[in-house]
């Protein structure tokens, strides 16, 4: 296993998920009025695949994307950041928030929390993570994250999905695709395989979608544009918004 650690600031990024982060502040910042000081730490690490390797992301308040490539490995850069006023309170709140990337037979896992001394007060800053990936094409898949984006593209083998508030692009897949997500927005393009999606207070857009495809859906909306023929499809709703014709049995 290979790693390396990079110091820096960074430029202030830009705002791609304008649903609810502005309302649901982490831990209270109330700087939007003044000029931010982001501070980041960035960790590179990089992982031997084993013949069916696996990667476990379970990430709060972050920003995760998934790639493949034709290497025999994984690679994942971590972005930790914390955005204030002033930068010493960026600084003091950045070492907060820690992360584990480690391997435990097959699996890698990586995880972003908040460490507080005892007694200590909560951080002030906007604290945030990104996770980006870069894994083979039958590496297996399994997220979890709460408040921030995810995207996942060229996977051929089994992905599965967890998240709260979240703004989620899953495109060329293959395999086995479970999602299941409150609060958010999800669109998948040529997808193939068994998928199934249950969402709740979600905007789900489905496009190119072949073989097998269950949705239930409830007080969100939902647009299926695809070739019928292609598909073979499942779908029940509960207060949802169809759109551009697409029909679904009613819960």
């Amino acid at each position: 296993m290979k790693e390396r650690i990079i110091f820096n600031l960074w430029r202030f990024p830009p705002l791609i998920f304008t649903l609810l982060i502005l309302h649901f502040t982490f831990f209270g910042s109330t700087a939007s009025a003044q000029t931010l000081q982001v501070v980041t730490k960035t960790i590179e690490k990089t992982f031997d695949a084993d013949r069916y390797p696996k990667v476990k992301v379970w990430g709060e308040r972050s920003d995760i994307e998934i790639v493949t490539w034709g290497r025999n490995e994984i690679k994942a850069t971590i972005e930790l950041t914390a955005k204030h006023p002033d930068r010493n309170i960026a600084e003091k709140d950045l070492e907060t928030l820690r992360y584990t990337a480690d391997k435990s037979g097959r699996t890698v896992n990586l995880h972003n929390f908040v460490v507080l001394a005892k007694n200590g007060s909560k951080p002030q800053s906007n604290l945030k993570a990104r996770f980006t990936l870069f894994v083979p094409a039958n590496c297996a898949v399994e997220i979890q994250n709460n408040f921030g984006n995810i995207a996942v593209q060229g996977l051929q083998t089994i992905m599965q999905l967890q998240t709260e508030f979240c703004t989620i692009e899953l495109s060329d897949l293959r395999g086995n695709i479970n999602a299941r997500t409150q609060f958010g927005a999800l669109r998948a393009e040529n997808l193939n395989g068994i998928l199934s999606f249950v969402t709740e207070r979600t905007d789900l857009l489905l496009q190119q979608i072949k073989g097998e495809c269950r949705v239930r859906a409830q007080y969100g909306s939902l647009d299926i544009q695809t070739d019928k023929s292609q598909v073979k499809l499942d779908v029940e709703t509960k207060n949802t918004e169809l759109r551009n014709g697409t029909t679904a049995a009613k819960r």
